[in-house]
C-alpha cells in the first residue's frame, strides 16, 4: 500500500500524544493500531521474560532513554502459566488497566494498546512475564507497519468456537474462524494479508490441512514467507488457537539485565 491511511478514519481512535490510532475492541486491548504518517512500529523482545510486575518500569525506563513518552507504547506480548477462567481472566485484567490509566492509555472503556496473552505447552513461566513490546517512534524511512492483537478463538458474547471438541473438523473451525477474524481486522484498518510482515499460529492439537487453501492457504501469495507456529494455546479455558500479525520493520532485541 502507498500510505497508511485506513479505510474507515471514522471507526478510529486518535491517541496524540503516541503517535497512532487504534481500531477499538475493548477495556483490556484494542483490535489494532496503525502509526500516523512519520511515525513508525518498532517491536522489541526481551531473551529474558520479564514478571508483568516488572515489566511495566522497564518499559517507562526504555522509552525514556529514547525521548519517547509512554503513551507511544502500543503493544504487549505475554506468556502465562496457564489458561484462565473467565473469572479469572477478570481479575487478572485489573491490575493491568490500573497500569494504563496511569499512563493515560484508555479512552474511556476503550485500551489504545494491542495485547497478546499465550499459555505455552512446553515450559511455561512460573508467572505471567512480558515476552515482547512495541510502541511508535519517528520513521527512519519508508515502509509500512502496524500491529495488531492476537486473535482466539472465542466469538462474541465470550463463546468458545466448537468448545469441548479438538477433532480434525473442530480445530480447522477453530483455525478458520481466527483467520476470517484477523482477515477482517486488517480490513478494518485498510490493510490485507500482503501487507504482513510476520504471521504467528499458537496450538497444541493437530489442525488437518493447516496450509490448504481453506486455512492458511487463504493467506494467498503472503503464505511464502512463512508462518511461525508455537505449541500453545489462547489465554482462556477452552480455547485451541490463536493467530497474531503484524507489519514491522524493526524488530529487535533488547537485554534486560
Amino acid at each position: 500500500m502507498s500510505n497508511q491511511s485506513p479505510s474507515r478514519p471514522g471507526a478510529l481512535i486518535d491517541n496524540s500524544a503516541g503517535n497512532y490510532k487504534i481500531l477499538p475492541s475493548g477495556a483490556a486491548y484494542c483490535s489494532g493500531i496503525v502509526p500516523d504518517p512519520g511515525f513508525e512500529v518498532v517491536r522489541v523482545e526481551l531473551p529474558r521474560w520479564l514478571p508483568l510486575e516488572q515489566a511495566y518500569a522497564f518499559i517507562e525506563t526504555h522509552l525514556k532513554s529514547i525521548g519517547r513518552p509512554v503513551q507511544a507504547f502500543c503493544g504487549i506480548e505475554l506468556r502465562v502459566p496457564e489458561p484462565l477462567t473467565f473469572d479469572k481472566w477478570s481479575s487478572f485484567n485489573v491490575p493491568y488497566l490500573k497500569q494504563l490509566r496511569k499512563w493515560r492509555l484508555l479512552s474511556g472503556d476503550y485500551s489504545l494498546v494491542c495485547r497478546s496473552n499465550i499459555a505455552l505447552d512446553l515450559y511455561p513461566p512460573a508467572a505471567t512475564s512480558m515476552y515482547a513490546f512495541s510502541y511508535t517512534v519517528p520513521a527512519t524511512s519508508k515502509g509500512l507497519t502496524f500491529l495488531l492483537s492476537g486473535q482466539a478463538d472465542i466469538g462474541p458474547n465470550n463463546k468458545v468456537i466448537a468448545e469441548g471438541e479438538v477433532g480434525p473438523q473442530a480445530m480447522q473451525k477453530r483455525t478458520r474462524f481466527t483467520i476470517d477474524t484477523v482477515g477482517e481486522t486488517l480490513q478494518k484498518l485498510g490493510f490485507s494479508w500482503a501487507d504482513t510482515t510476520r504471521v504467528a499460529l499458537f496450538h497444541v492439537h493437530d489442525i488437518p490441512d493447516l496450509w490448504g487453501p481453506a486455512l492458511l492457504g487463504a493467506m494467498g501469495e503472503p503464505i511464502r514467507r512463512g508462518v511461525l507456529t508455537y505449541r500453545a494455546r489462547p489465554p482462556i479455558a477452552g480455547g485451541e488457537v490463536e493467530l497474531e500479525a503484524r507489519a514491522i520493520r524493526q524488530d529487535l532485541v533488547l537485554a534486560t539485565s
